[in-house]
């Protein structure tokens, strides 16, 4: 193996391996800052009037504010993740494949919205005293929709995923058929949502169980699976790239 050949392989992993701890980051970011600090789970209910929403973002201001901030600094690793996913997928489907290119967009525009509805929310935290309970009201409402009704381009990007997986034909696929029945699962469990701008109380409701914990809920776990095979599939290809460089 030649000096510059070792190198190039091995820096070239190197950098998937930094892009891999995306996904590490975007969950543990989005568990301490949206979660916990942000307040959102349990999620405010839906039917709260505008003076409760109110209270709700004056009581917790600070916190609130400091939560988004981390959401929006945390919520775009998801791209760096998505898109080393997206390199382990096309050695799957090969060049002409379009299943890698459709899983990195969904994670892309993933990552918009996280931003999106961490930028409503933190307005909702700023000189929240000076507005009035009707308008901190409308920008809970559009961060919930932000967060609930664009659910498609996660759902395309678990399809792309899961459909990957499924059709991997290899003697010693990179991801277990399993993981990909799973992604398909995770993808399915979105569309709930859909009723959710129809009622206010109830189970499908922002805060109801099949709404948020039902639909969200399977995400986080298959993310946390993946994140594992996803060093697994690195470090493997690594090996085998550097088992058959050529000696000298």
């Amino acid at each position: 193996m030649t000096a510059s050949t070792g190198f190039d392989t091995r820096t070239k992993y190197m950098t998937w391996r930094i892009c891999a701890w995306g996904g590490p980051g975007f969950l543990i970011g989005l568990l301490v800052f949206w979660a916990l600090l942000g307040k959102f789970v349990p999620p405010p209910p839906q039917y709260w009037t505008a003076d409760e929403v109110m209270a709700h973002f004056l009581n917790d201001n600070i916190q609130i504010r400091i939560g988004m901030v981390g959401t929006l600094f945390f919520g775009p690793f998801l791209l760096l993740w998505s898109t080393v996913i997206s390199r382990l997928l096309a050695r799957i489907e090969g060049p002409d494949g379009v299943l890698a290119t459709v899983e990195l967009i969904g994670g892309i525009m993933t990552s918009v919205v996280i931003m999106l509805f961490g930028v409503v929310w933190l307005t909702a935290s700023f000189r929240t005293e000076m507005r009035s309970p009707q308008d901190i009201q409308l920008l809970q409402d559009v961060g919930w929709f932000l967060f609930d009704m664009t659910f498609i381009v996660t759902l395309f990007q678990l399809f792309a995923f899961g459909t990957t997986v499924l059709l991997d034909r290899s003697a010693s696929p990179l991801f277990p058929r399993w993981l990909g029945w799973f992604a398909l699962f995770a993808a399915v469990t979105f569309l709930p949502e859909l009723v959710m701008p129809f009622l206010m109380k109830g189970p499908f409701s922002w805060h109801g169980l099949i709404s948020f914990y039902v639909a969200i809920g399977p995400f986080f776990p298959w993310a946390v699976i993946t994140c594992v095979y996803v060093f697994k599939a690195i470090n493997r290809l690594e090996l085998e790239e550097l088992a058959q460089a050529p000696r000298g």
